[in-house]
C-alpha cells in the first residue's frame, strides 16, 4: 500500500487510537496524535495536546504538519454524554464539525471517523437509545452534508464492541476485563449478558487501514460486521483456554444491536482477514499472561 500521510489521529491516547497509531507507524506512515493530554505513546509519532473544539488550534496543527489524512476518533462516550449532555454535544458534534471543516479548508481528501452502532435508530421511537447515539447520528448526517456542499468524501465506521489488550475503560470493556482476569487467575463477574458484535482490535485496525487507502466517491457510513455472538460465547472461549477460570455470567440483559448492514464497507474495501472470537480471545489472553512474566 502506498503512503497516505502525514496522518492526524484525534483521540490518539485512547485504546483504538494507540492501536491504529502503531499500525500506521509500522506501515511507514508519519503520524501526529492529538488528545487533551499528549499521548504517552509510541515515540515514533508526534504526540500533541489540544482540544478538537478549538478549530483554529487544530487548523494550525494540520497546517504545520502538512496533514494529508485525518482519523477522527476523539469523543465522549455513553456515560459522559448522559451525565454532561451539553459537553457531550460540544465535543462530539462541534468537534466533529471542526475536523470536517479543517479537512475542507486544507483540501484533506481522506477523512475517516468512528461513529457507533448506537447511532442506529431503534424501536419504540425509531431513534437512538442514548445521547451518545444521537450525537453520533448527527455526525454521520453532517458528514453527508459536507459532501453535498463541499464535495468532501468521508468514511464513518460503526463498531459495536472492540476488545483486546488495553481496552479496560468503558461499558463494554467487560469483554477484555474478563479475559484479563482469567489470564491472571482472578475471578470476574460479567456486568451484563447480551448478543453483540465482538471484534478484536487487530481486525478493526485492519479495516481502518484499508479504508484509509480506499477512494470513496461519496460519504460512506457502515457497520463493521453482521456477525452477532453472545457473552456466553465469550465465556466459553475463555474456558477453552483456562478451564478453571472463574468467570460468572450476568443476568442483567443489555440490548442487542438492531439489524446490521456492512454492505457499504464491503463495497468500499472488499473482504478482509477476520479474527474469530476464539482467536481474538486467545491473542488477548496470551498478552495478559505474558505480562505476568
Amino acid at each position: 500500500m502506498s503512503g497516505i500521510g502525514p496522518v492526524l489521529v484525534t483521540g490518539g491516547g485512547g485504546f483504538l487510537g494507540r492501536a491504529l497509531t502503531a499500525r500506521l507507524l509500522d506501515a511507514g506512515e508519519t503520524v501526529v496524535t492529538l488528545d487533551l493530554k499528549a499521548a504517552q505513546g509510541d515515540a515514533r509519532a508526534t504526540h500533541l495536546a489540544g482540544d478538537i473544539r478549538d478549530s483554529a488550534a487544530v487548523t494550525t496543527i494540520a497546517e504545520t504538519h502538512a496533514i494529508r489524512a485525518i482519523v477522527h476518533l476523539a469523543a465522549l462516550v455513553i456515560p459522559a454524554c448522559r451525565d454532561t449532555p451539553a459537553l457531550g454535544a460540544e465535543v462530539n458534534v462541534i468537534g466533529h464539525l471542526n475536523m470536517l471543516d479543517v479537512a475542507r479548508r486544507l483540501g484533506i481528501g481522506r477523512f475517516l471517523y468512528t461513529s457507533s452502532i448506537a447511532a442506529r435508530p431503534r424501536p419504540p421511537h425509531d431513534g437512538p437509545h442514548n445521547l451518545y447515539g444521537v450525537w453520533k447520528r448527527a455526525c454521520e448526517e453532517a458528514s453527508k452534508v459536507y459532501f453535498l456542499d463541499h464535495g468532501l468524501p468521508s468514511v464513518g465506521l460503526r463498531p459495536n464492541v472492540v476488545y483486546g489488550p488495553g481496552r479496560e475503560v468503558g461499558e463494554t470493556a467487560a469483554i477484555t476485563l474478563a479475559i484479563k482476569a482469567a489470564a491472571e487467575g482472578h475471578p470476574y463477574t460479567m456486568p451484563f449478558a447480551s448478543r453483540m458484535c465482538f471484534q478484536h482490535v487487530d481486525e478493526v485496525t485492519e479495516i481502518m487501514m484499508r479504508c484509509l487507502h480506499a477512494t470513496p466517491d461519496g460519504p460512506v457510513v457502515s457497520d463493521l460486521t453482521t456477525q452477532v455472538e453472545s457473552t456466553d460465547d465469550v465465556i466459553a472461549a475463555i474456558l477453552a483456554l483456562a478451564p478453571d477460570a472463574r468467570i460468572t455470567p450476568s443476568k442483567t440483559l443489555r440490548p442487542s444491536p438492531p439489524e446490521l448492514d456492512n454492505g457499504p464497507l464491503l463495497r468500499l474495501i472488499g473482504t478482509w482477514p477476520g479474527v474469530s472470537l476464539a482467536e481474538g480471545v486467545r491473542r488477548t489472553f496470551d498478552h495478559y499472561q505474558a505480562r505476568l512474566g
